[in-house]
């Protein structure tokens, strides 16, 4: 009886090939489900809290400066408000839609970033300016008494509260 030596040249055995499958299947499943509830609205950020006020300069410009937001938020999820005196929406955007414009530029209200870091935060403000040409307010000449209002965009909450525009 001659005795022969088989080569057997399987990379893997059965049951360890059934387990790297399975392994990569878990892994798989997990990814896609983070990635989906990224979309499905899994990860809802709390509204910041914070506080402002507001100032006129005497010739009807009027500021209202971020005193305090915690946590800072980019400018491209909180929606501002100029409300008028009854409380209907004069006019309002995107804080992204005013950064970066001056008076004159056909915005009655700018936002300016004074760190420059594309966040609200302390110390960064927005200026109303009544009667702006070609603007939402060019027919506005006062705003005393209107009221402004921040919400922050993935929850509809109001940040802080609103702040009158008042001498």
């Amino acid at each position: 009886m001659k005795r022969r030596i088989v080569n057997d040249e399987q990379a893997v055995s059965p049951v360890i090939a059934v387990i790297l499958m399975v392994a990569i299947t878990v892994v798989l499943a997990a990814v896609l489900y983070v990635w989906a509830s990224s979309f499905l609205g899994g990860t809802t950020k709390n509204a910041p809290t914070g506080s402002m006020i507001a100032s006129e300069d005497g010739s009807g410009v009027w500021t209202i400066q971020i005193v305090k937001l915690n946590p800072q938020v980019s400018v491209n999820s909180v929606h501002w408000y100029l409300l008028d005196v009854q409380g209907n929406t004069k006019t309002d955007a995107l804080v992204s839609d005013v950064y970066g414009y001056y008076s004159g530029q056909g915005k009655a209200v700018v936002f300016i970033d004074n760190d420059f870091n594309g966040k609200i935060s302390p110390g960064d403000k927005f200026e109303v300016h009544p009667g702006e040409a070609d603007s939402d307010l060019a027919s506005v000449s006062d705003v005393t008494d209107y009221s402004f209002r921040m919400k922050f965009e993935p929850t509809g909450d109001v940040i802080g509260y609103d702040i009158g525009l008042q001498s």
